[in-house]
């Protein structure tokens, strides 16, 4: 009896087993099946297939033309220091260092003036001397034709009897001798160098005791300052002609107002760039200094009708995407310019919309949904302002 009740045990639990896996068997074929999966119409494939795309609808307007440039501030005519007297220093003028500034006509260097007086005194002797004897030739002449007419009256006195002849002489050499004197003085007026304007010295080279016989330095006017700005030759035909357009200098850390007054009659065969150059509206020692850096901004014509467009909305050959019909479609505007707040066209029709941004796997004909960036800007204002910080406990 005990061994039959364990056999039926035994038989009890092997049915459970089978059940238990005929069950996990079916368990298994039931989620081994694919759900019925509903077609699609062509329209609804195709929306699952497009993907948002970011676009501009710009309406046309007037835009400045601005571009921005970098340049260098420069001495527009530096003057070299060259005394007209040679000789030994024996003043200089603390003016006359590197950064020094003077005014007009101020001594700057003083050459050792005893050699200049000295042959300015033989100057004036000798024409003191010419005046003398041109003198007692004059009185002797008068003397000699009153003779002349007492013992021969009537007769036309000779000119030898008046000594014409010496009176001749003697006024040559007393015009020689004023003109030597008038040489003399300006040789040692000479020896005190100054220049006739107000001025900054931008190179010294001479101290007390140095013997002096050429440049002593270099120097320009105040405020005889201009800034040279190389251009693009794209850039350059942009804005016309530039001689005279205006322009705002960042430079020396002022803003200073300029104005284009020359221009290089060609372009720099290594880099392919024209030069302007420009000059500042006013002149004085508060300009920064020569070699500053400068940042210009070249106003240039202003253009109507035209869009003002992202730099994320260019592509390569100046072309932009335009979404149409759903589809992207490539377009190449006119390009009338660039400026630091993005590329000026011309208008032209914008079908439904400019992409602006990156676009995946971007080709013409690419199935795209248009999405308005300006509404989206607007959305996330919106969403910011409704934003409420968190109070504090």
């Amino acid at each position: 009896m005990a061994e039959s009740g364990k056999g039926q045990a035994r038989g009890w639990v092997g049915w459970v087993q089978v059940g238990v896996i005929v069950l996990v068997v079916a368990v298994g074929i039931y989620f081994a099946r694919a759900p019925a999966v509903p077609e699609l119409d062509e329209t609804t494939a195709r929306s699952a297939e497009a993907q948002p795309v970011r676009v501009l609808r710009p309406d046309p307007s007037s835009h400045a033309l601005t571009v921005a440039l970098t340049g260098e501030v420069q001495m527009r005519n530096p003057v070299a220091l060259v005394p007209l007297a040679a000789g030994r220093a024996v003043e200089v003028s603390p003016a006359l260092r590197v950064g020094g500034t003077f005014d007009a006509n101020e001594t700057l260097l003083v050459i050792d003036p005893v050699d200049a007086q000295l042959a300015l005194e033989a100057a004036q002797g000798l024409l003191d001397s010419a005046r003398g004897r041109l003198r007692r030739h004059q009185e002797q002449g008068v003397l000699d034709a009153e003779a002349y007419r007492r013992a021969n009256p009537g007769r036309e006195v000779p000119s030898v009897v008046a000594r014409e002849p010496q009176v001749e002489r003697f006024e040559g050499l007393v015009r020689s001798a004023t003109a030597q004197v008038a040489v003399a003085e300006r040789a040692l007026a000479n020896t005190r160098f100054s220049v006739p304007f107000d001025g900054i010295v931008v190179a010294a080279s001479v101290a007390v005791g140095d013997m002096v016989g050429g440049p002593v330095g270099t120097a320009f006017r105040t405020g005889d300052l201009q800034v040279q700005v190389p251009i693009p030759a794209e850039d350059l035909a942009n804005i016309g002609e530039p001689r005279g357009r205006t322009a705002v200098v960042e430079a020396g850390g002022r803003r200073l107002d300029a104005t284009v007054a020359r221009v290089s009659p060609a372009l720099a065969a290594s880099t392919r760039l024209g030069t302007l150059f420009l000059d500042f509206a006013e002149t004085s020692d508060a300009l920064p200094p020569p070699g500053s850096f400068a940042r210009v901004h070249l106003r240039g014509p202003t253009f109507d009708d035209a869009f003002l467009l992202p730099d994320s909305a260019h592509r390569s050959g100046d072309s932009v995407w335009l979404v149409d019909d759903g589809e992207l479609r490539r377009a190449t505007p006119s390009t009338l310019g660039r400026t630091d707040a993005g590329w000026i066209v011309a208008a032209f029709s914008v079908a439904d919309g400019i992409a602006v941004g990156a676009v995946p796997g971007e080709h013409a004909g690419l199935r795209v949904t248009a999405i308005d960036a300006n509404e989206e800007r607007g959305a996330r204002r919106r969403g910011l302002a409704n934003t409420k910080p968190a109070s504090g406990g």
